[in-house]
């Protein structure tokens, strides 16, 4: 197996040389460290040696500033094989979604075990997203109360009543053929309506688009069924 190139990202000494001894060593190598993402985003324009181009920035974000997004982009549209994860001290929704936006292929909190984190970096290596756990019980969660306000944003977005179940879908972790059948419409059909639904909410993938549910009120409640 390829040992996988990791730079690590953050402020901390102590936690950067906690993760050095984490990292099991014939999996993981650690060609790099930087105090944060712009400083090393920064040497991507000096145009590093092609053996010193990473595979994975493992970053430590304390929250998520402009300067933190912006050089995600910067690293994503430069190396498009780099894959980036970031570590949090806590579930936060809004920073999530905005860094997923960015194009982070990992979102994860410091609380996971050594082996939960090897095997997150492995996902993400071979192209899957990695999310909290706990994400799941987040968003099985009511959803804001704050049902005026909620049904403004919809409104603003012309979500169709057909959307907004495929969105409720979404937050049950449906599959499309899961949809399909609750629904009762083609997959096919599932396809268009996501299509569409995905642009309206500039959501990049399901995860972005059931978050986006969760933050305007869209509960994942009982659906009603019929075709379109």
């Amino acid at each position: 197996m390829k040992v996988i190139k990791v730079v690590l990202v953050g402020m901390n000494n102590l936690f950067l040389q906690g993760l050095r001894h984490l990292l099991d060593p014939a999996q993981f190598s650690i060609t790099g460290e930087s105090s944060d993402l712009a400083s090393w985003s920064a040497l991507l324009r000096e145009g590093p040696a092609p053996d010193l181009v990473p595979d994975l920035l493992l970053a430590d974000l304390n929250g998520c500033n402009e300067n933190d997004l912006e050089s995600v982009h910067r690293v994503r549209s430069t190396f498009e094989d780099i894959r980036v994860v970031v570590l949090a001290n806590e579930l936060c929704l809004t920073n999530m979604a905005r860094l997923l936006r960015a194009g982070v292929d990992g979102y994860l909190l410091k609380d996971l075990s050594a082996e939960a984190l090897s095997l997150s970096l492995l996902l993400v290596i071979k192209g899957e997203k990695a999310l909290p756990s706990t994400l799941a019980r987040v968003l099985a969660d009511d959803p804001w109360t704050d049902a005026t306000n909620s049904a403004s944003v919809r409104a603003q977005k012309r979500l169709t009543e057909r959307e907004e179940q495929i969105l409720r879908c979404l937050l049950n972790a449906y599959s499309n053929k899961h949809i399909a059948r609750a629904l009762n419409i083609s997959e096919g059909t599932v396809k268009v309506h996501l299509k569409s639904l995905m642009k309206k909410i500039a959501a990049g993938n399901r995860t972005q688009a059931a978050l986006w549910a969760r933050n305007n009120g869209i509960a994942n409640g009982e659906l009603t069924t019929g075709r379109s």
